[in-house]
Parts: structure tokens; sequence; C-alpha cells
């Protein structure tokens, strides 16, 4: 856990896609989402950027659900989704 990104967003979980497809990566983000306990306040998901940047571009341009108020970018590999509150 980073004790920076809890501080500033909140409890946090997280979840890593690495080598997925993109439509597998999106059953999984929804799924965490909508599995999500009312503590938690983000999701942190590691996509990684080395063998490509499809599943980070998916992510930081395309995703959408209507639970995720923000999007913060921490860093290549890494993208917060700040969820709503519920």
């Amino acid at each position: 856990m980073d004790g920076f990104i809890e501080l500033k967003y909140g409890k946090y979980k997280e979840l890593d896609l690495h080598g997925k497809t993109i439509q597998d990566a999106y059953g999984e983000l929804i799924h965490c989402i909508n599995s999500l306990d009312l503590d938690y306040r983000a999701i942190l998901v590691i996509h990684g950027y080395n063998l490509g940047t499809s599943l980070k571009n998916y992510i930081r341009n395309t995703f959408a659900c209507s639970m995720v108020k923000d999007k913060v970018n921490i860093d290549a590999g890494r993208t917060l989704l700040v969820i709503k509150n519920r």
C-alpha cells in the first residue's frame, strides 16, 4: 500500500490487470467496483506499460463507469479510480 495515496484519497484496493485483454480488464474492473466495500474510496489499477500501452490508454481515456468520479494518473503503470460517495 502507498501511504501517500491513502492519506490523500482514503482506503483503496489494488487491482492488477497485467496481461489482460481490454475485454477481460473491463469485466474485472466492473466486478471490483460493484463488490467494493463501502469503506473503500478508490481502486488502484495496475495496468503496466512496458509490454504496450493499449490497456493503460483504455483505462485512462476510454473506460467509463457511473461509480467512478475521477481518474488520477499515479505513474506510467498505475491509475487510481476514485469512487463516488455511496
